[in-house]
């Protein structure tokens, strides 16, 4: 089966996951590793709080996300 990135519409082979693309952690969407970005999170552990990253497409970083959040309201 043949999937596509969510940023450039590049091919994906579905057999090749987690080795020339992965899957945004939010949306779940494929993206290619030329288009992945990572977001830093908290995690709360057992005896202290430390950031772990997580891999997201570019449209749900906090930023994107905010920008279509303003335009969603500004449109109503």
């Amino acid at each position: 089966m043949v999937l596509k990135c969510v940023t450039c519409g590049k091919e994906l082979r579905e057999d090749e996951e987690g080795i020339t693309w992965r899957r945004c952690s939010i949306c779940k969407s494929p993206v290619c590793l030329n288009d992945i970005r990572y977001m830093g999170t908290w995690v709360r552990g057992l005896y202290k709080n430390y950031v772990t990253v997580i891999p997201v497409c570019e449209n749900c970083l906090p930023k994107s996300m905010l920008k279509r959040l303003a335009e969603k309201i500004h449109k109503e």
